[in-house]
């Protein structure tokens, strides 16, 4: 497996990042690509011993700033060691990419170079967070600040293809992240994707709300939401976690009886601790891409690289999920399907308008007849047919017509997409939030 790494991406690159990629090729015998300006990396890697490793570096003369502007990046930068990387998967001299730099350029990079995968029609950045009995996925992480109900239908197909391919659950517990557990609670995003969800019980395990104190329970396997709760739930939890261990630190060190208390508890506190340390799980991958990318934590240290490295280079995320991502939507969602999936900066400039909602005929393609299963699938046809979890895969699964995913029809007549359900950025967005 050739994992493509950005050596100039990070906060502590590329002393970190370098260190990362040979202790990820000697633990792992994972073939490693340090992508940057070669003679710094090259200076970097004379500090190990690399001797029998497999070890290369790609020369890309322009870094990414954390600060530069994720689309600026992608015009100025054309030779930044991410569009590099990226390239290098793209023209099949690496199957992954891992990058700790600038998140955002890199999602904008990838929507450029990669384009995005089938019918899907925003990435998500998924996370792995701690549980009471390992881990779960919380999906979007970052990625998407506004979003759609079918956005959220797509994460959860991505989250539940990606958790049971690379953590091998058989039927992950698929549930969305709301202000109660009773389907009247949440907002019209949440209800309107949740009604979609209740449909798909042959492709997703949806068992309904979750809230905010269930992620850490382990109440399910996956948590859909938008890019801006999920984010703000994960640095919360990220803060709550470096509160705790600062407090049993102090607990522990500050006598000779605390002391004692914790030789006595020592390897579940290491067990603890490792679980809590978002650089034991490395990176994030960025789901929805044509391709293979991992997000790793800008601060990332030496094993936080390694970890992620190691992430990128599974097989079953390599050769599998986004098949089967692809293959359940086509068969499932045809609004999903009708979504253009096409890359370049026109197509990636399309959709920032259409983020911003100022897309002239948006109003008029809510009223174009949805496409035909047969035509989307046309598009895919190279994607292996897998079945899913005993399904009939031969019709496609209706989408209640009647359900409230972008332009449909809702049991009430409603149309929730209409245009006065998403204001543009800078309106006020009316929420209808049941009392808790």
């Amino acid at each position: 497996m050739r994992v493509a790494l950005d050596a100039m991406g990070g906060d502590l690159a590329p002393k970190a990042v370098v260190e990362g990629g040979v202790l990820a090729a000697r633990d792992f015998g994972i073939e490693v690509i340090l992508v940057g300006d070669r003679e710094i990396v090259a200076r970097e890697l004379a500090e190990h011993n690399v001797e029998g490793l497999k070890i290369h570096i790609e020369h890309a003369p322009e870094v990414v700033l954390m600060d530069d502007s994720p689309l600026e990046s992608i015009i100025n930068k054309p030779q930044s060691s991410l569009h590099a990387g990226f390239d290098l998967i793209k023209n099949q001299g690496a199957e992954a990419f891992v990058s700790a730099g600038n998140s955002g350029a890199m999602m904008a990079a990838a929507m450029v170079i990669l384009g995005n995968l089938g019918p899907i029609d925003r990435p998500a950045i998924a996370s792995p967070v701690p549980t009471a009995q390992g881990y779960a996925l919380l999906i979007d992480a970052g990625a998407n600040t506004e979003v759609k109900p079918i956005n959220l239908v797509q994460f959860a197909v991505m989250g539940s293809v990606y958790w049971r391919r690379v953590r091998n659950v058989s039927r992950p517990r698929v549930g969305i992240l709301s202000n109660g557990e009773e389907s009247s609670k949440g907002t019209e995003l949440t209800r309107a994707a949740a009604a979609t969800l209740s449909q798909m019980g042959s492709y997703v395990n949806y068992i309904g709300y979750v809230e905010g104190r269930d992620i850490n329970r382990g109440k399910v396997d996956v948590i859909v939401t938008d890019g801006f709760t999920g984010n703000v739930a994960l640095k919360t939890m990220e803060g709550f976690a470096a509160f705790m261990l600062g407090n049993l630190r102090e607990l522990f060190g500050g006598s000779w009886p605390g002391r004692l208390a914790y030789f006595m508890v020592r390897k579940r506190m290491g067990a603890m601790r490792e679980r809590l340390d978002p650089h034991e799980t490395g990176g994030a991958p960025l789901l929805g891409v044509n391709g293979v990318a991992i997000i790793a934590h800008g601060s990332s240290n030496g094993r936080a690289i390694r970890n992620a490295v190691r992430a990128a280079a599974d097989e079953a995320l390599v050769n599998h999920v986004n098949v089967e991502i692809v293959e359940i939507l086509n068969r499932s969602q045809p609004a999903a399907a009708a979504k253009p999936a096409g890359k370049g900066f026109r197509a990636l400039f399309s959709r920032m308008r259409e983020r911003l909602h100022r897309h002239p005929r948006e109003s008029e393609a809510l009223r174009v007849p949805e496409p035909s299963v047969e035509t989307n699938a046309s598009n895919h046809a190279g994607a292996p047919a897998e079945p899913a979890w005993g399904a009939d895969p031969t019709p496609p699964l209706p989408i209640p017509g009647k359900t409230a995913v972008d332009g449909e029809t809702a049991p009430n007549g409603t149309r929730p997409q209409d245009a006065d359900t998403h204001p543009a950025e800078g309106e006020s967005k009316p929420v209808k939030n049941e009392p808790s």
